[in-house]
């Protein structure tokens, strides 16, 4: 019989009738929602969709349509019957006495192609408007991702479309529809009305708003799209929706109460395993690196038979050890390693570092022993950091894992997933001027992730900068908490690598292809303020400037970037670069061009911005100071950020000094307090022999002034700074 009305399906129904796809054997049984009735739920959230009836057989057609007027549009669902343009399975345009025919038609064509509809969907046909697609589908690391593009046939073959990850907020949604390529259409064009951006916004919220369809159908959702949904001055209508469930999806266990990571990075007692009495291992270099950070007391060894290794006390057992232990360094061959993490968690230790790799990495039977070696700890509460991971790099706790390690401890924190590259952090980090309060490696993560750690020092009060490198993470929706509180109270900068390998799970439809990981990154990135960055050489960059600047409070009228240095091809580079990062290099105001030019600066140069001055080993040390007086005095003009850049070779070419005089022209900017961030480029700087790049790196320390080597660097550093300045919360 035909159907005019059809029951809603409530989040908590199964798809009734719904036929059940396998994309592949390795993914749950997927149930394909009949389009009416993922209308009928849309209903429910307050979108407006086409009026409409359903009907089983062609025989039925002309009752269903008799309380419908035309144009309208004839629709076939059922099995296989995904994407039904491609199928023949929609007919647009039909009168009401066509119907009954085209159903006839398209029942015989199906057929042909093995396909049997379940039924048809017959509705009024819209006037047209601007067709947009809205679509929502599982990220393998975050989970639901929201796409707002161009809809229709643009929807693919011009991929106009930006992301945002569930849940969103009201700024999140605004921000989407402002910001997504096609926003421009929405304020009409060529005697169109503006469309209803009002509408849009609430239609997002409906769908992925905090109380919206998403949050209502949880993990049961894999993937759901309206394509087109057409928005017009007068409102938005949802012309065609698909959803798709995991009908195997199991209620998630509750998390796990928080862990207090204090004594992670400040332990009372340590115990190493793995060192030898005869060679050395990495159990021996950590208790060399330990005692380099002075711990004369509570440092133990353990070991089976002897009593003192490398002049440490050792012992056969952690309940043998004089103090209670709460970190333990494991050291020890992979297949060994599994014992020894039961054996601490059962004497009630904290944090168990492994530091051996040999698990999952390495293949089917890595990954078995790694799941032995996480059974170590079921049940109580020592938490696993690794394994395959060099641990903890703390100052302030005397946590280290390298010889020769710096001493002071700052107020930047970073947690990486790898080793090789927190040592790397470390070494250059420090001579670049970074003072780190906590890093942390974790390696394969089979129990300590990023998510929990980067959310601990959200809350840190050590902690003032957050820095994050991972390759994949799997508690993506901790890690989006955590950004999501940092937003706007420390800046947070991610580094990602191996980032190919991530993206979404679905590919069936329009939303699942267009959603790789880098535009969910870039969603991540424009909702959370933090700032990505595709080298470690800019992560350090954007370290090292937020550590100088972190309490710096912009001017209200503050705007873009300042570059001043020599002028010619190194001024048109720096623009480049300036642009690259999305940087305003904003011009000078008409009377400081004036004035300037009257000081006797813009022959045959530019004093617009840059600000082309003849800085070399010949000029005087003012030369800097002189030119960005007049800009920075209370009549002049405020910019964000002041970007000063030199030549190094010249100052071997042209004179006898080496770099000391740059070096004196920047202390006179120094001097000068100007109320603006600087960062200083020194270009060319493998000319200089090395005892001058020792000249630069001490004046770096000592006046906390960043320098870089090139114009990208220095352009990601400025950026991040501004991405955080546009987001920063005042404090009460």
């Amino acid at each position: 019989m035909p159907q005019n009305s059809s029951p809603v399906l409530h989040p908590s129904e199964p798809a009734a009738g719904a036929a059940p796809e396998s994309h592949s054997s390795a993914v749950p049984a997927h149930e394909q929602v009949p389009e009416h009735r993922v209308k009928a739920m849309l209903t429910r959230y307050g979108i407006d969709v086409p009026a409409g009836a359903t009907f089983s057989c062609a025989g039925e057609a002309a009752e269903a349509v008799s309380g419908l007027h035309g144009p309208l549009v004839l629709k076939a669902f059922g099995p296989g019957l995904l994407h039904k343009s491609d199928v023949g399975a929609v007919v647009l345009g039909l009168a009401a006495d066509d119907v009954p025919a085209a159903a006839a038609k398209m029942e015989i064509s199906l057929a042909g192609k093995d396909l049997v509809p379940t039924g048809y969907l017959v509705e009024q046909q819209h006037r047209g408007g601007l067709e947009l697609i809205v679509g929502v589908v599982r990220d393998s690391t975050f989970g639901h991702v929201v796409l707002l593009g161009l809809g229709g046939i643009a929807t693919e073959m011009l991929d106009l479309s930006a992301l945002r990850v569930a849940p969103l907020t009201r700024e999140d949604a605004e921000a989407l529809v402002d910001g997504f390529p096609g926003a421009p259409l929405l304020e009409g064009a060529r005697g169109r009305m503006p469309a209803d951006r009002g509408a849009l916004v609430d239609f997002l919220l409906a769908i992925a708003g905090e109380q919206g369809m998403i949050h209502d159908l949880g993990d049961r959702l894999e993937e759901f799209e309206c394509n087109p949904i057409v928005v017009t001055s007068s409102g938005v209508q949802a012309l065609d929706a698909r959803l798709i469930l995991n009908s195997t999806t199991h209620a998630e266990a509750d998390p796990a109460p928080a862990t207090d990571f204090s004594r992670l990075f400040a332990p009372r007692a340590i115990a190493v395993a793995g060192a030898s009495t005869s060679r050395s291992t990495f159990g021996n270099r950590f208790l060399a690196a330990y005692r380099a950070a002075e711990w004369n007391e509570h440092l133990y060894a353990l070991h089976p038979q002897a009593t003192e290794v490398d002049g440490v006390p050792a012992f056969p057992s952690i309940e043998a050890m004089p103090s209670a232990v709460d970190y333990v360094v494991v050291a020890v061959p992979a297949n060994a390693a599994p014992k020894v993490v039961a054996d601490a968690a059962s004497a009630g230790v904290g944090f168990v570092h492994v530091v051996t790799g040999g698990f999952a990495e390495m293949g089917e039977a890595g990954a078995a022993l790694q799941n032995e070696l996480a059974r170590g700890a079921d049940g109580t509460k020592t938490r696993i950091l690794g394994p395959n991971c060099l641990g903890v790099f703390a100052p302030g706790g005397r946590q280290t894992f390298t010889l020769g390690s710096p001493i002071e401890s700052g107020f930047v924190s970073v947690v990486s997933q790898s080793g090789g590259l927190s040592g790397d952090m470390i070494t250059v980090g420090s001579r670049r001027g970074i003072r780190f309060s906590k890093l942390v490696s974790i390696g394969n993560a089979i129990d300590v992730t990023h998510g929990e750690l980067v959310d601990w020092l959200v809350d840190d009060p050590e902690t003032r900068v957050i820095g994050i490198y991972l390759e994949g993470t799997r508690d993506g929706s901790s890690l989006l908490h955590a950004l999501r509180r940092a937003k706007g109270t420390k800046p947070v900068v991610v580094l990602r690598g191996g980032s190919s390998a991530q993206g979404s799970v679905a590919v069936s439809s329009h939303t699942g292809s267009m959603a790789s990981s880098t535009k969910v990154w870039s969603a991540i990135a424009e909702s959370t303020g933090a700032v990505q960055v595709g080298s470690l050489e800019d992560f350090l960059s954007c370290l090292s400037y937020f550590q100088q600047y972190i309490d710096h409070q912009r001017a209200a009228d503050a705007d873009g970037v300042l570059v001043i240095g020599l002028g010619g091809g190194a001024s048109v580079l720096a623009t480049d670069a300036c642009d690259r990062a999305g940087l305003r290099l904003t011009p000078l105001r008409g009377d400081l061009r004036r004035e300037l030019r009257e000081r006797g600066y813009g022959a045959g140069t530019s004093v617009a911005n840059p600000l082309e001055v003849p800085v070399g080993p010949a000029s005087p040390p003012s030369i800097l100071v002189d030119a960005l007086t007049p800009v920075f005095a209370p009549e002049g003009q405020s910019f964000q950020d002041l970007l000063i850049h030199f030549n190094a070779a010249a100052y071997y070419n042209y004179g006898t000094a080496g770099i000391q005089p740059m070096i004196d022209s920047l202390h006179t900017v120094i001097e000068a307090e100007f109320p603006v961030r600087v960062a200083v480029v020194i270009r060319n700087a493998d000319v200089c022999p090395p005892s001058d790049i020792e000249l630069v790196n001490n004046f770096s320390r000592e006046s906390g002034v960043a320098v870089y080597r090139g114009f990208d660097e220095a352009a990601s550093a400025v950026a991040a700074a501004q991405c955080f300045d546009a987001r920063r919360i005042p404090e009460a």
